[in-house]
């Protein structure tokens, strides 16, 4: 696409970095990338998609943990929010007119769903699950962890230092995972965190420090939100994992 544009051939690239008309197809180009993998590793095991897939999706009380966990997610960003407008270091003004921010904040439940979709099953049905195969859980979550906060670095961003916070989240996952052998309790908590940054970016304007609200979409990546991410893993852990 590079060489289409006239462009020198890079190793990373960011959208800036393509014209407009090449855009869509650098987007086209990953998702069936992602496609490729999430049907194509099952089929390597021996089980079509499906069946791969839903050995992770088990039915009965079981996707109750995706209410929890999306319930859990915006519960805590909230509070987060609530906090930083009290401080005053989060302004709530809209950046944008009347049918783009309508068309912005409607758009947040099915990104949402599809964003933490494809990495759940991507990072956490297939990565994490083969690197159970081989490591002890701690290893897995750890390794699962750095690769799944690498993965959002692979093209050229604005913000290098948020990678903490990817690293953190990538541990509240992988975690929530382990501990339930399913996606439900993961797949919510991630589409509870990203239906709330999805639904507020929009709307909000960050006037702190960087290290105290973050920026932009990355608020978890602040000292205070990687602190709320880990005190929510211990209560994952509480309800999930060997507290209970």
């Amino acid at each position: 696409m590079l060489r289409l544009a006239g462009l020198p051939i890079r190793l990373r690239i960011g959208a800036e970095d393509l014209p407009p008309n090449l855009r869509r197809w650098n987007r086209v180009i990953t998702q069936a990338a992602f496609a490729a993998v999430l049907i194509g590793y099952p089929l390597l095991c021996g089980l079509s998609p499906i069946a791969y897939y839903a050995r992770y999706l088990p039915l009965g009380r079981r996707p109750l943990e995706l209410l929890y966990g999306a319930a859990a997610a915006v519960l805590y960003l909230c509070l987060l929010y609530a906090a930083w407008v009290a401080g005053d270091n989060v302004h709530f003004r809209a950046r944008h007119a009347g049918p783009r921010l309508i068309r912005r904040i409607a758009a947040a439940p099915l990104t949402a769903v599809f964003a933490a979709g494809v990495e759940e099953l991507l990072f956490r049905a297939v990565l994490l699950v083969g690197l159970l195969e081989t490591f002890d859980e701690v290893s897995a979550v750890a390794i699962g962890a750095m690769l799944f906060a690498g993965a959002h670095y692979i093209r050229r961003v604005k913000r290098y230092w948020t990678f903490a916070g990817h690293v953190v989240l990538g541990v509240l996952l992988c975690s929530a995972f382990v501990w339930t052998k399913a996606l439900w309790l993961p797949f919510g908590l991630h589409a509870g965190g990203v239906l709330v940054l999805a639904g507020v970016r929009p709307l909000v304007r960050y006037t702190g420090p960087a290290w105290l609200v973050g920026a932009s979409i990355y608020p978890y990546a602040s000292v205070v939100g990687i602190g709320a991410l880990l005190l929510l893993t211990v209560n994952i852990w509480l309800a999930y994992g060997g507290g209970s």
